[in-house]
């Protein structure tokens, strides 16, 4: 393997939040708008992050190191991609999920997956990430809330709940389609909203 310190781009003994935020660059540097990241990087930097992270606590045998102050490798903290999410950053909190491998995802990775899909406007992805996340921890009253909430949002036609951020639900995308349909009603009637240059 190659020297970690040189793979994370950082210096000899650089502190924990020096080799968590070159990390957590690195991760997003190796992610295409949203895409899934290029994974032969990623176990690269994966690989460089726990050798350091192993160095440091002294756990040489077992393939566990830290991530955000929690074990990384059995049990992963997602609390700082959870404020991710809430502060609106989910491109961000979603390249930090991906980048924990399949095996070791859990109800809490498969409900904040959900809660960016959801974010995103992908209903079915978000219903199934919700749906899985009710499976593995059925106990979980938050999760059951937003698999029961997705539901009545898919079967209401694809309507999004309003927004407690004040931004409501207008997108540049919804924007452009209302300013679309308006031009073609505008058409059918003789006249023309957007004229063609």
């Amino acid at each position: 393997m190659r020297d970690p310190y040189e793979v994370l781009g950082i210096p000899y003994g650089a502190d924990d939040e020096t080799v968590k935020n070159a990390y957590r660059a690195l991760a997003r540097r190796y992610s295409v708008d949203g895409e899934m990241p290029d994974s032969a990087k990623m176990q690269q930097i994966d690989e460089a992050y726990d050798a350091i992270i192993l160095s440091r606590t002294g756990n040489g045998g077992s393939r566990r190191s830290s991530y955000g102050g929690a074990q990384y490798g059995s049990a992963y903290d997602l609390s700082d991609i959870r404020a991710k999410i809430n502060s609106g950053k989910t491109q961000e909190a979603e390249v930090l999920l991906d980048g924990i491998p399949s095996s070791q995802r859990n109800a809490e990775w498969y409900y904040l997956k959900g809660s960016v899909m959801h974010r995103k406007g992908w209903l079915e992805e978000a219903a199934r990430n919700f749906e899985r996340a009710v499976q593995l921890d059925p106990d979980n009253a938050e999760y059951r809330r937003a698999f029961e909430s997705i539901n009545s949002d898919r079967a209401g036609g694809y309507r999004t709940q309003s927004r407690s951020d004040g931004s409501g639900n207008c997108s540049a995308c919804d924007i452009c389609s209302g300013l679309m349909c308006a031009d073609c009603c505008c058409e059918c009637m003789g006249c023309d909203l957007i004229p063609c240059c």
